[in-house]
């Protein structure tokens, strides 16, 4: 006889529970779309409030995105280490023949290449274009070179005491270890991560305030409306909820015009730097943010919205309390 009432009391407990939930998302919804409401009346503050979080999103995700093009192509070169061994001018071609077999022999060697004056001449108007001026020189003006490639796992310094020891070869006019400038822009681009923690660090820390400064003045202008609603029992989650949504439209704004800005950036400055790098032989080209990128963008941008309306609406309901 009792398990019919137990029954139902827990089928009532459940519609309860259900009835909640709904009323609890069509609060949210309400809200949500009241704020956005809120800010569509003040078009000009809230664009401006857009605009400085845009800013302070578009440029570290514009340099970080550069800084990862940039670290991508050098770990692409930095599996092409050689030396560079530039041969005297007196040095006859059997002589040359010679060198190449002695440098061969070295250990530590996987691969050695020849370049004549004549090769290197040819490979040279290939790459720079500027053949019809070379042809008018009376004379070739580039040595014999050697293309030493060491083995793969070869250390920065082993490749320093080779490049020392064939130095001292008396055939031998100048010798160059030519990772030493991927190594110094490896360097230059640490650099550059640091200097963008940094900087990025103070544009966000930038555009959390002006987001707080947005909502401070909201809750300025609903003071007495926010007074009566904790006189009547209102909760911090009731009070806070509008100014919440209002924050995280903004930086939601913030975070699509930032994906924008950036794409468009990248388009306007892709077509130069392909050209620049077709000169130099590569076919490197800069990369559009990935959906993955868009995604973390406009969640991050979203709660950097949510963290300075946390913290502004916190602080005026500290006051209310005291």
């Amino acid at each position: 006889m009792n398990q019919p009432v137990a029954a139902r009391g827990a089928k009532k407990q459940q519609s309860t529970l259900s009835s909640r939930t709904t009323h609890w998302l069509q609060h949210h919804k309400r809200e949500a779309k009241d704020s956005f409401g809120r800010l569509a009346q003040a078009p000009l503050s809230t664009l401006m409030t857009v605009l400085v979080m845009t800013i302070a999103l578009t440029l570290p995700l514009a340099l970080g995105k550069l800084l990862d093009d940039a670290r991508s192509a050098a770990s692409g070169w930095d599996g092409e280490a050689r030396l560079s061994i530039y041969l005297n001018d007196n040095v006859a071609p059997e002589d040359r023949v010679g060198v190449l077999a002695r440098a061969k022999a070295l250990p530590g060697i996987t691969s050695v290449r020849l370049i004549s004056p004549e090769d290197a001449l040819q490979e040279f108007k290939e790459q720079s274009g500027y053949g019809p001026a070379l042809e008018q020189l009376g004379e070739n003006p580039l040595p014999a070179v050697l293309e030493i490639f060491p083995d793969a796992n070869a250390s920065s310094s082993a490749m320093t005491l080779l490049r020392d020891q064939l130095a001292q070869w008396p055939e031998v006019a100048l010798a160059e270890v030519d990772i030493a400038w991927v190594q110094r822009l490896q360097t230059i681009l640490e650099l550059g991560q640091r200097l963008l923690w940094a900087i990025g660090s103070a544009l966000l820390l930038g555009g959390l305030l002006v987001v707080g400064n947005t909502i401070r003045l909201s809750i300025e202008s609903r003071r007495d409306e926010i007074r009566v609603i904790s006189l009547l029992g209102g909760t911090h989650g009731f009070v806070r909820r509008p100014f919440i949504y209002m924050g995280v439209w903004c930086g939601f704004s913030a975070g699509v015009f930032t994906l924008i800005s950036v794409s468009g950036l990248t388009a306007w400055l892709n077509e130069p730097v392909m050209q620049m790098a077709r000169l130099y032989g590569s076919s490197f080209a800069l990369s559009y943010p990935s959906f993955a990128t868009g995604l973390g963008v406009l969640a991050g941008a979203s709660f950097l919205g949510w963290l300075g309306a946390w913290m502004a609406v916190g602080r005026h309901l500290r006051e209310l309390e005291s």
